[in-house]
């Protein structure tokens, strides 16, 4: 529509470029895995946004694949595996009671010594 006064184009319905939603929303999830990253700020994610940057994919492992990975330990270790240490030295049984006790504090490891080291000191002086 024109103003007869002005002459001059009035429509304020010019057409703008079309919106590309996923674009945008794109961007905002880009800017909000960024905001995430900066320590102490807490960025809020819609369950949409939540589940387009990963945080439902499920990736752990399988029970078998777990314990399958204990196989790692034995070309590390050698034949020694993790155990509780008790009264006779590491077992593979888990105890009743845990306590935060190593094996410095338990049978009194000196640097350089060896769990198996210790015990057998301990013992001796013990037995």
């Amino acid at each position: 529509m024109t103003d007869p006064k002005n002459q001059t184009n009035t429509d304020t319905t010019a057409e703008l470029p079309p919106v590309d939603d996923y674009a945008s929303a794109t961007e905002a999830l880009r800017e909000k895995l960024t905001d995430a990253q900066t320590p102490g700020y807490q960025a809020e994610f819609d369950p949409e946004e939540a589940e387009r940057a990963g945080a439902f994919v499920e990736d752990a492992l399988s029970e078998e694949d777990a314990a399958d990975s204990n196989a790692d330990l034995v070309d590390v270790l050698g034949e020694e595996q993790p155990g509780f240490l008790d009264d006779e030295g590491p077992s593979a049984e888990i105890p009743t009671f845990i306590t935060r006790t190593n094996a410095r504090e338990r049978f009194g490891m000196e640097p350089g010594e060896t769990v198996p080291e210790a015990i057998a000191r301990h013992n001796a002086k013990e037995g």
